[in-house]
C-alpha cells in the first residue's frame, strides 16, 4: 500500500510554496510506486528527480528568506541542511534492491514525517513572514 495515499501537508500563506510541496508529494508518490514495483530504471530516474527537486525546493526557500531578511533563517536552513545529505545519498544509491529498499524506508519513515512537521512549523512561519513581504 502506498503510504502517500491520503497523506497531506498543511497549506501555507505562500501559494508557490504550496505548489512546490504538492509537486514533491506527486514525485514521491511516483517514486514509491516504482520502488514498490522494484522497477529499477524508473526508480533511478525518479530518485534523481527527487534529489534535484529537494535541492531546488530548499534553495528557493533559503533565497527568499535571505532576500527578505527572515530572522530565523539559520534555524530553518539548518533543518534543510540536516535533510540534504540523507536525500542525496539515498537517492544516489538505488542500483540494487537493498538501496531501493533503504530509499523507500527513508521516504516512508523519515522524510514524509519530517516534511509534514517541517511544513507545519518552519514553513508555516516562513510563509507568513514572506507573504507580509509580498511573496506569492
Amino acid at each position: 500500500m502506498n503510504i502517500i495515499q491520503g497523506f497531506d501537508i498543511p497549506q501555507v500563506a505562500v501559494p508557490s510554496m504550496n505548489a512546490t510541496h504538492a509537486e514533491e508529494l506527486d514525485l514521491l508518490r511516483n517514486l514509491l510506486a516504482a520502488l514498490e514495483a522494484d522497477d529499477a530504471a524508473r526508480a533511478a530516474e525518479l530518485a534523481t528527480a527527487f534529489a534535484v527537486h529537494v535541492e531546488e525546493h530548499f534553495s528557493r526557500e533559503e533565497r527568499l528568506m535571505e532576500q527578505h531578511g527572515f530572522p530565523p533563517y539559520p534555524i530553518h536552513k539548518s533543518e534543510h541542511d540536516r535533510m540534504r545529505p540523507m536525500v542525496a545519498e539515498l537517492c544516489a544509491d538505488v542500483d540494487d534492491a537493498a538501496g531501493r529498499a533503504a530509499l523507500a524506508h527513508f521516504i516512508r519513515e523519515e522524510f514524509l514525517p519530517w516534511l509534514s512537521s517541517h511544513v507545519a512549523t518552519m514553513d508555516m512561519a516562513t510563509a507568513h513572514f514572506l507573504s507580509m513581504h509580498g511573496v506569492e
